[in-house]
């Protein structure tokens, strides 16, 4: 069996392995981290059958020898790890880390850099992936059903578009959290319970995405909308307010800030890569 060393144990780290069938049935799986209290803490609470909780030792090295990695912490935080050996596979979800600064610090057949979001917690992540090598056995056989384990795959050919996909689908859940606080309040505003309008709008995210799986948004939005009745009023305000525009410059800026961050965590750092 593969062993899995997952660095981290924060709310992607979770997201990921809870109830991860496919990941518990292929791998061995350790956690690790500088305290190992919150290491085992983090196993119990996510249920992750037949983990264990390590320690690292002094001067924080990891023996990665023949493993598969799996990165969950803060970009800053790579730097003060040693990787010793050479890895299989690292599966990095850091923003604004680019394969190059990744093989920097792990010596490793294969880097690959995703970006899931919150929804892997229920299998149900829209993750872009970059994988540069040419190997699509291993692509097929092994990184597509680690990365759909907790949702789905989507496989880009430019780097940069891991971080594009801080707007379509990391951020994101962040964003239309915020318009499903609207909503609630809106809710009240008009005379329900924040519990009434809590659930009603909750409903309302749960069809609104089952509606939009055949259709596209603009013909989800036109069926709605009569011609001069009350959805077309409320889509028009929000044009004058300029929604849809703030929207947009949301997703870029989040987006942006991890392209400028790409590869400039390490720039004056001069760490060879770990053997």
């Amino acid at each position: 069996m593969k062993t899995l060393l997952v660095i981290g144990y924060g709310n992607m780290a979770a997201a990921i392995l809870k109830d991860n069938d496919f990941i518990q049935k292929h791998y061995k799986i350790i956690i690790l981290g500088r305290n190992y209290s919150k290491a085992q803490a983090f196993i119990s609470a996510n249920a992750i059958i037949g983990a264990e909780a390590l320690a690292l030792q002094s001067h924080n090295k990891i023996n990665c020898q023949d493993t598969d990695i799996l990165l969950c912490i803060k970009p800053k935080g790579l730097e003060s790890f040693i990787f010793e050996g050479k890895a299989r596979c690292v599966y990095s979800i850091l923003a604004g880390v680019g394969v190059a600064d990744i093989a920097k610090h792990i010596n490793a057949a294969h880097i690959i850099r995703a970006m899931p979001n919150i929804a892997a917690r229920y299998k149900c992540s829209a993750t872009a992936f970059y994988y540069q090598h040419s190997s699509t056995d291993m692509l097929q056989r092994e990184i597509v059903p680690f990365i759909e384990s907790f949702g789905i795959a989507l496989k880009v050919d430019n780097e940069t578009l891991i971080e594009s996909s801080i707007a379509t689908s990391g951020s994101a859940i962040a964003f239309l959290a915020l318009v499903a606080e609207s909503l609630i309040d809106a809710g009240v505003l008009e005379g329900f319970s924040h519990t009434q309008s809590e659930q009603l709008v909750k409903q309302c995210f749960l069809g609104f995405a089952k509606t939009l799986e055949p259709t596209s948004p603009s013909e989800l939005k036109y069926a709605i909308s009569s011609p001069g009745g009350t959805t077309i009023r409320g889509l028009n305000a929000l044009e004058q307010s300029g929604v849809r525009g703030a929207f947009i410059q949301a997703a870029h800026i989040a987006a942006q800030y991890a392209k400028d961050n790409l590869n400039a965590s390490f720039h004056s750092s001069d760490t060879p890569p770990k053997k």
